[in-house]
C-alpha cells in the first residue's frame, strides 16, 4: 500500500508539472496558407495534418471580418490524400477571412484545433499566432496509466504463475481477476476521455476509427477474461495452457493499443518496424514489472525450494526483458525526439529524460536483486522483497510518465508541424565565382521569409558581402513592376529578410545582388510559388504506370511517369477540355520540389498540341510537381500534384 501511495503521488506531480502539449493531428500546411494574399477567392480550403484526421469528428469553418460564418458543407477527405481534409466554399469577395478548424486524430483520438487568416485582394495583418492546445486531459493520462497497470498484471501474473511456479499461489486468481477488471476499466475511462474531448456521443465515437481502436482493445481484454475464467476452474495441466492464453490475449490488447498510438501513426516503409519495437517495448515491460509483482506475491509462504526455483526462472526471463526494454526504448526515443537539443527544449523531450532516469534506476535495482539476492535464495528472500517493492514503486511512476508521453505529440512531430517546408532554389553568377542557395518560407503568395547563403563556387567557403538584396520580377505578369528587398546579415553566415514581394501567384525571376566592391556579382534565380492542389483521380492498373487526373478550371490534366521511379524519368502531361478533347496549350513549365523544398525545373518536350514530356531527375520520397501552362487569350493554368516515389 505504501508503494501505491508513493506512485499515486508521483502521478499527481507529473500531471501538475506537465506544460501545455499539442495533440497529434497537427496542422502541417493549409491551402491557402496563413497570411496569403489571393487575387481571387479559393474554391475550397484544404488542411493537411501530421496524422490522419477523423472526418466525422472534424470541423472547418470560415468567417469574414465581421464574424459572419460562410455557408458551408461538412469537411470531407481529399481523394488520395489520407492526411488532408477539404471544405468547399462559395465565391469570396474582396476581404479578410479567418479559417477555424478542429480535428480528432483517427489514430490516437486526440483533439487539436487552431485558426489562420488569408486575404482576397487585401493583405491580412500578418501570419496568425497559433493558440496553444490545452494540456493533456488528466482523465486520458490516468486511463492509460490504469490500462498499463492492468495489462501488466495480466501478462506478468499469467506467465509467472503458469511457468515459473508449479501452481497458482493463494490469492493469485483474485489478483488476475483484479488485473482484468483494471484493464477493462482503463479502456472505459479512455473511451470517456476521447468522447468528451471530441464533444460527441459514445455511439458516434464508436462508429469512427478512434472507436474501433477502443473496440479492438476491449475485445482482446474480454477474450483474456474468458481464458481466465477457464484457468480458474481448470485442472493444473490445463490451467497452465489457459494462463498462457490469458497472457497472449493481454499482449494482443497491447498491440491494439500500440496501433492506436505514435508508432501506429507512422508512415513509410519503417511503420511496421516501429510498431514492432513499441509493442516489444511494452510487452517486455509487462513481462518484467508484472512478473515481478506476481513473483513477490508467490513467494509469500510456500515451499522454500519451490520459491527458489521460481525466483531463478523469473530472474532469467527478467534479465532478457530488461535488455529488450532498454534497446527498444532507446530506438523509440531516437525516433520520437529526433535531435539531442529537443531533449531539453521540449516538454516531450524532458519527460523522455525523466523516463530514462527512472528506467536506469530500475535497472540498478534489478541488478542488485539479480547479482546479490537471487544467488543467495532462499536465505535472502527479505532483501529480494524489499528491493522488488522499490522496483514496483518506481515502475508505477514510469507508467504514469508513459501515459503522459502517449498523450503528447512527439518532439520530432512538433518540429515538422511548427515549421512549414520552404522552397529552395540554387544558382550561380555567370562567371561561376559565387553560389547562392535561397530558402523561401512558406513559398506561397504573400508574406514570406527569405534566407540566403552565399559560398565560393570552387571552395564552398561562406562569402561575406557588404550588402545583399533581392530584386523580384514576375515572369507570368511582366506588366507588374519589380520590387527589391534588402537582406540583413544573420546567424551562420546567412542573410535574411521578410516581405510580401511575392505578391502574385506564379513564376518569379529573383536577381540576387551581392555587393563586394570590385567582386560584386548578380545571380539569377527562378522560382515557382507553391500552387493550390486540386482534386486528383488516381488509376492504377497492373503493368501500367499510375495515371493521375487533376481537375482544374474546367479542364483536366493527365500525368504519368515513365519510368515510375526516383531518378531519371519522363513526366508526361496531357491537357483536355471539359468535353474530353485534347486542349491546345502554348508554353509549359514543370518544376519538381523535393520534401526538403529543393526546386528544379524540368526540360519540356512537345509531343502534340496538348501533350508534353518533362524530362529530369526526381528525388525519392514525396515530390510536388508544379505545372504552369499558357492558354489562349493570355490565360494561364496552374496546378500541382504530389506523388511519392
Amino acid at each position: 500500500m505504501k508503494g501505491l501511495a508513493v506512485a499515486g503521488i508521483s502521478l499527481l506531480v507529473v500531471l501538475a508539472a506537465a506544460p501545455a502539449a499539442l495533440g497529434h493531428a497537427l496542422l502541417r500546411q493549409s491551402e491557402p496558407p496563413d497570411g496569403a494574399v489571393l487575387d481571387a477567392g479559393p474554391e475550397r480550403i484544404v488542411l493537411t495534418f501530421t496524422e490522419e484526421p477523423e472526418p466525422a469528428l472534424s470541423l472547418i469553418k470560415v468567417v469574414d471580418s465581421s464574424g459572419r460564418e460562410l455557408e458551408r458543407e461538412p469537411a470531407r477527405p481529399v481523394a488520395g490524400q489520407a492526411l488532408s481534409l477539404q471544405l468547399q466554399i462559395p465565391t469570396l469577395p474582396r476581404g479578410i477571412y479567418t479559417v477555424t478548424w478542429r480535428t480528432v486524430s483517427r489514430v490516437d483520438g486526440h483533439v487539436t484545433g487552431g485558426a489562420f487568416a488569408f486575404g482576397v485582394g487585401i493583405a491580412p495583418a500578418g501570419p496568425t499566432t497559433q493558440p496553444a492546445a490545452p494540456p493533456p486531459s488528466i482523465l486520458d493520462v490516468v486511463a492509460r496509466w490504469i490500462f498499463y497497470v492492468g495489462v501488466s498484471v495480466l501478462v506478468g501474473g499469467a506467465w509467472v504463475w503458469g511457468i515459473a511456479f508449479s501452481a497458482v499461489p493463494s490469492g493469485g486468481a483474485r489478483v488476475l481477476t483484479l488485473g482484468w477488471m483494471v484493464s477493462l476499466f482503463g479502456i472505459v475511462a479512455l473511451a470517456e476521455s476521447q468522447r468528451a474531448d471530441a464533444g460527441v456521443t459514445l455511439g458516434q465515437l464508436l462508429g469512427t476509427g478512434v472507436g474501433r481502436a477502443l473496440i479492438w482493445r476491449a475485445g482482446a481484454i474480454m477474450l483474456a477474461g474468458a481464458a481466465l475464467a477457464v484457468a480458474v476452474r481448470a485442472p493444473p495441466r490445463r490451467r497452465r495452457v489457459a494462463l498462457i492464453a490469458v497472457a497472449t490475449c493481454a499482449l494482443a490488447a497491447i498491440l491494439a493499443h500500440v496501433l492506436a498510438g505514435h508508432a501506429g501513426a507512422s508512415s513509410g516503409g519503417w511503420r511496421w518496424a516501429k510498431i514492432l519495437f513499441q509493442w516489444t517495448h511494452m510487452a517486455a515491460a509487462a513481462v518484467w514489472i508484472g512478473g515481478l509483482a506476481a513473483l513477490l506475491l508467490g513467494i509469500r509462504g510456500g515451499p522454500i525450494e519451490a520459491n527458489a526455483v521460481a525466483v531463478r526462472r523469473f530472474s532469467a526471463v527478467a534479465g532478457v526483458a530488461l535488455v529488450v526494454v532498454i534497446v527498444t526504448g532507446a530506438a523509440r526515443a531516437i525516433d520520437q525526439v529526433g535531435a539531442w537539443a529537443l531533449l531539453i527544449s521540449t516538454a516531450f523531450g524532458r519527460l523522455v529524460l525523466v523516463k530514462i532516469v527512472s528506467l536506469c534506476a530500475l535497472a540498478v535495482l534489478g541488478a542488485v536483486n539479480r547479482y546479490r539476492h537471487v544467488p543467495r535464495v532462499p536465505r535472502s528472500l527479505p532483501g529480494l522483497r524489499k528491493v522488488g517493492t522499490a522496483e514496483l514503486t518506481i515502475a508505477l511512476a514510469v507508467f504514469a510518465v508513459t501515459g503522459l508521453l502517449t498523450s503528447m505529440a512527439p518532439a520530432s512531430l512538433l518540429e515538422v508541424a511548427s515549421r512549414p517546408a520552404p522552397l529552395v532554389v540554387t544558382g550561380s553568377d555567370f562567371g561561376t565565382t559565387v553560389r547562392a542557395r535561397l530558402e523561401v518560407t512558406p513559398g506561397t503568395t504573400g508574406f514570406n521569409a527569405f534566407v540566403l547563403r552565399l559560398t565560393d563556387y570552387d571552395t564552398g567557403q561562406p562569402i561575406t558581402a557588404q550588402r545583399v538584396s533581392l530584386r523580384f520580377s514576375s515572369l507570368d505578369h511582366p506588366d507588374v513592376g519589380s520590387s527589391t528587398l534588402t537582406l540583413n546579415a544573420s546567424t551562420g553566415g546567412a542573410y535574411a529578410g521578410r516581405g510580401s514581394n511575392l505578391s502574385i501567384d506564379g513564376r518569379w525571376q529573383i536577381a540576387v545582388t551581392v555587393e563586394r566592391g570590385v567582386n560584386s556579382v548578380e545571380i539569377p534565380l527562378a522560382l515557382a510559388l507553391k500552387s493550390p492542389s486540386a482534386e486528383v483521380e488516381t488509376v492504377r492498373l497492373p503493368g501500367q504506370p499510375t495515371l493521375y487526373t487533376v481537375k482544374v478550371s474546367g479542364a483536366a490534366v493527365q500525368v504519368y511517369l515513365d519510368p515510375e521511379q526516383a531518378g531519371p524519368t519522363n513526366v508526361h502531361v496531357t491537357f483536355f477540355d471539359a468535353a474530353g478533347n485534347e486542349l491546345s496549350v502554348g508554353a509549359l513549365t514543370v518544376t519538381a520540389a523535393s520534401q526538403r523544398g529543393e526546386q528544379t525545373t524540368l526540360k519540356v518536350l512537345r509531343f502534340g498540341p496538348g501533350h508534353f514530356a518533362a524530362v529530369g531527375t526526381l528525388p525519392s520520397g514525396e515530390v510536388q510537381l508544379q505545372i504552369t501552362a499558357e492558354l489562349s487569350a493570355g490565360q494561364r493554368l496552374r496546378t500541382s500534384l504530389t506523388i511519392r516515389l
